[in-house]
């Protein structure tokens, strides 16, 4: 089902998220006051305007209001982003997204209850970190308050046991998700599956947890 999007800002971030969206399908709307940017993306999103995101007639005209979700991608000006962000909220819209410069920022936008806030450059620095620091993490996706799901090389001692032998649901409150075995994916898995040398496992659980199988995942700051 398609949903309507709106990107206030086009720079690299806001760019790549609009253009991604309207490669998925979906309806995306964009505004900068750059006239530059919005010539060099107008025919990938489906509305691009040249304008204020600060100016509440400016988004209510580009169809703002209605979008489903709004995200705030503009970060290098903040007074523009928490501006923008007064406003979208007070449209009553069901999400509100916005890209924060830094943590400071980031506690303003949650004070005007902004649904998500993201901190690009410090999740690909963070997620870098973690792939150095760790010489069997392949991958890791962190879905908030330390719980993650990790692509995770099969430790030796893993290999000829089934999921079952295995337990760690029980012992370590972990859950095995899927396995990658060569080109081949396998999820729905039973407990009479066997973890074989070189399977790749997909695993969800607590960042704790999965320190508790070696897995060395540093927390966010």
């Amino acid at each position: 089902m398609k949903k309507q999007f709106a990107i206030l800002g086009l720079g690299r971030f806001g760019s790549k998220v609009s253009r991604e969206l309207f490669y998925r399908g979906q309806e995306v709307i964009v505004i900068d006051k750059d006239e530059n940017k919005i010539e060099g993306i107008k025919d990938e999103v489906t509305h691009a305007f040249v304008g204020d995101i600060t100016n509440e007639e400016t988004l209510k005209e580009a169809g703002v209001a209605e979008c489903d979700v709004v995200v705030i991608a503009e970060s290098s000006n903040i007074e523009s982003s928490i501006i923008s962000s007064q406003i979208c909220k007070t449209f009553g819209i069901k999400k509100v997204i916005a890209k924060a410069q830094n943590t400071i920022h980031g506690k303003i936008l949650i004070k005007l209850q902004v649904d998500q806030i993201v901190y690009p450059e410090q999740d690909t620095a963070i997620k870098l970190v973690n792939k150095l620091t760790s010489d069997n993490i392949l991958d890791y996706i962190e879905l908030g308050h330390h719980i993650n799901i990790v692509s995770v090389e099969a430790p030796e001692k893993f290999s000829g046991k089934t999921i079952k032998e295995l337990a760690l649901r029980r012992r370590f409150h972990v859950t095995i998700l899927g396995i990658k075995r060569g080109d081949e994916l396998i999820f729905n898995l039973t407990d009479d599956d066997m973890v074989q040398e070189a399977d790749i496992l997909i695993v969800f659980g607590e960042t704790d947890a999965l320190k508790k199988l070696n897995l060395d995942l540093s927390h966010k700051t």
